[in-house]
């Protein structure tokens, strides 16, 4: 049976198959407005889905991308620091002067060696303001607190000091604070019942021994007797005569071999002795309000071995147990007196060598562990040098001057690999830069290869959709005349 044609009919099939030519045309020609092969999660939502996730690991890269470029910068920033400290540094051990010390010569002059003093000062100042710099309105060298400024200088406590008001004879820790020995009752004078003492008003209370000759000394051979050549009394009576005779012997109070006179004072001066004035005393190197040359500071000891401030850089961030795991995170805090050495003292064995080169004696002493403090403190011994003929104040600053060259060279060598370990980690952040960067290049080229069109397609399909548009409507007003029947109902 042939279906029967009629105007509603055909006018019914025309609309629908317009709507469908007009819906293919608006739909290219919003591709080649909008470049993009969908505007809506609507339209096509398993590649609208893969897309959200390729530009959701594009914005956590671009992310990673500005905080490694952030550290980066900071760290460029840091090596600069670093190579402007290294170049003064190497410019004071290539002085002629500070190599003389190194080698223990006594070349320099003593307005050379004030003169000296006075530049390493200068030069341990001129340190800690470059390493107290900042980027942008953080401190470089400041750790995990950039805030606040990581290097001070502060008068130098002195780590024996008791309060006077607070003394107490019977307390062991403040023995070395009195000069004397009293028995504990005078009535019962017990040699082993003793108690320090400062207060010797009342001679009867306190312990009396006879003055010893000098003269016998620590190797006087005691087996020599009297008429033997080389023999000496062993006391000295009121006059400061030797004499063997004991009640001749002038009598003195029992001193304390442990008496230490600083105890009363809070600060050191720079040649160690005491005093309650800041402006007098010497100046101690402080990291974050922490004393550097002090040892067994657990404050310290945090800093440099647990302190960190971690960040996402893209090495796959991972957490175990509720805690990040170190190797997918980088830790960016920079602590500044890590790069200046290290903290505490250490002891080291200077030597006294005669015309020939040989060891004439030895002594133990204690030296800073970080190059600012061994500058500092040679500066101050080479200031208090004799201006006439150059000689140490004394023979204690002489041998701890020796033992701070040694140092300072061994630290030194230290400081310049930190400072290389520092550039390795800039390279390390630069690299990651350029790693990412490839990483954001191929998640762009991924999800804009779903997302966006190819123009020259999109073109084409658009004016094709147009031609089948234009083409139904002539088709329309061709076959929609209206026919004679149609002007009978009438």
């Amino acid at each position: 049976m042939i279906p029967r044609t009629t105007t509603v009919g055909s006018l019914k099939t025309y609309r629908y198959n317009m709507n469908r030519s007009s819906y293919t045309m608006n739909t290219a020609m919003n591709k080649v407005i909008t470049q993009r092969n969908f505007n809506s999660f609507a339209e096509d939502p398993a590649i609208a889905s893969r897309c959200f996730q390729l530009r959701r690991s594009y914005l956590r890269a671009n992310t990673q991308l500005n905080l490694t470029n952030s550290v980066y910068s900071k760290y460029q920033q840091a090596w600069s620091s670093l190579d402007s400290v290294s170049s003064d540094i190497a410019r004071l051990q290539d002085d002629t002067a500070f190599g003389s010390i190194l080698r223990a010569e006594n070349g320099p002059t003593a307005s050379g060696r004030n003169a000296l003093g006075q530049s390493m000062i200068a030069k341990a100042d001129s340190i800690i303001q470059t390493m107290n710099g900042r980027f942008g309105e953080n401190f470089v060298f400041a750790g995990a607190d950039t805030l606040n400024v990581p290097f001070t200088w502060h008068p130098k406590q002195n780590p024996d000091y008791i309060d006077p008001a607070e003394l107490d004879p019977t307390n062991p820790d403040h023995a070395n604070a009195f000069q004397y020995y009293a028995f504990a009752d005078p009535a019962n004078p017990d040699p082993d019942n003793l108690v320090p003492t400062n207060d010797i008003t009342d001679l009867s209370k306190v312990i009396q021994d006879p003055v010893l000759n000098p003269a016998r000394g620590e190797d006087y051979d005691t087996t020599l007797k009297p008429g033997d050549e080389g023999y000496e009394a062993q006391y000295l009576d009121a006059d400061g005569n030797p004499t063997d005779d004991i009640q001749q012997a002038k009598w003195e109070p029992r001193k304390n071999p442990d008496y230490n006179e600083n105890t009363g004072f809070k600060y050191l001066k720079n040649d160690g002795t005491g005093t309650n004035e800041k402006t007098e005393a010497a100046r101690a190197l402080y990291y974050r309000g922490e004393p550097v040359d002090e040892n067994d500071n657990e404050k310290m000891e945090y800093y440099l071995k647990e302190e960190k401030r971690y960040m996402d850089l893209g090495l796959g961030h991972q957490e175990k147990d509720g805690k990040v795991v170190p190797s997918s995170v980088f830790d960016s805090a920079l602590q500044g007196i890590f790069y200046l050495g290290d903290t505490g003292t250490t002891t080291r064995t200077a030597k006294m060598y005669d015309e020939n080169g040989n060891v004439t004696s030895t002594k133990e002493v204690e030296v800073p562990n970080n190059i600012v403090s061994i500058i500092n403190r040679m500066g101050q011994i080479l200031l208090r040098c004799d201006p006439d003929n150059g000689a140490y104040a004394s023979e204690d600053d002489e041998y701890e001057a020796r033992a701070l060259a040694q140092q300072f060279e061994d630290v030194m060598s230290t400081c310049s690999q930190r400072y290389v370990e520092l550039d390795a980690q800039s390279g390390f952040l630069r690299d990651n830069a350029e790693l990412l960067t490839q990483n954001m290049d191929t998640l762009q080229e991924q999800f804009l290869g779903m997302e966006d069109v190819d123009p020259a397609a999109a073109i084409s399909d658009f004016m094709y959709a147009r031609y089948c548009y234009d083409t139904a409507l002539k088709v329309g007003n061709s076959i929609l005349s209206q026919s004679l029947m149609d002007y009978m109902s009438l």
